[in-house]
């Protein structure tokens, strides 16, 4: 194999570990292996292809968008509920999620596509979610890890919304942008070089 296509071999890779997900009981011992081993690969995917001549792509970057949602989705669905959440809480978790999904709708307005941004706000939140994950296995339902959930609806509703500022004030869609301050010049490099996002 090449090392160009090694980000996008962990990002199928991470596809495959979270659909696994699905058919494995939660909480066990292989699901937490699972879950570790693809939340690794989001989080070196990209740094790989960063540091590999020729890595980058339009096709890697929606890759690991499509990854990421997938695992949010899986993680919702069938991990979850093997929580020990207080009730209630779901409804929160769902209108976050939704949320979450509603982000595309600057995209398909402005730009007539849809697209999830790569900000450091966004990995630091996949970041969040993936200790979470584990902090929950290690100490079960406590009131601590409760509240650790409310934090983190609390935080999708923010960097949803960050994200979809972003959206609506770049002038092409570009996925890679890592926050606020990427936005004028990400604008001028497409203005005056016709650079276009990947």
């Amino acid at each position: 194999m090449k090392l160009r296509h090694i980000p996008n071999a962990l990002g199928f890779a991470r596809i495959i570990m979270v659909a696994m997900l699905i058919f494995v009981p939660p909480l066990t011992a292989l699901s937490i292996a699972l879950f570790v081993a693809a939340g690794v690969t989001d989080m070196i995917d990209g740094a790989i292809a960063r540091r590999i001549k020729g890595a980058t792509s339009h096709f890697g970057a929606e890759l690991d968008s499509m990854a990421d949602m997938f695992m949010v989705i899986v993680s919702v669905f069938f991990i979850l509920p093997a929580f020990d959440i207080w009730s209630g809480f779901w409804i929160a978790i769902l209108i976050a999620l939704s949320f979450k999904l509603m982000s595309a709708v600057p995209g398909i307005i402005k730009h007539r596509k849809v697209f999830f941004l790569h900000t450091i706000s966004n990995k630091l939140l996949g970041l969040v979610l993936f200790v979470g994950g584990i902090l929950y296995f290690i100490f079960g339902g406590i009131l601590a890890i409760n509240i650790y959930f409310v934090f983190l609806v609390v935080a999708v509703f923010i960097i949803t919304t960050e994200e979809m500022v972003i959206i609506s004030m770049l002038d092409y869609p570009n996925k890679n942008i890592r926050g606020f301050w990427q936005i004028k010049r990400i604008n001028e490099e497409y203005r005056t070089k016709g650079i276009v996002g990947i």
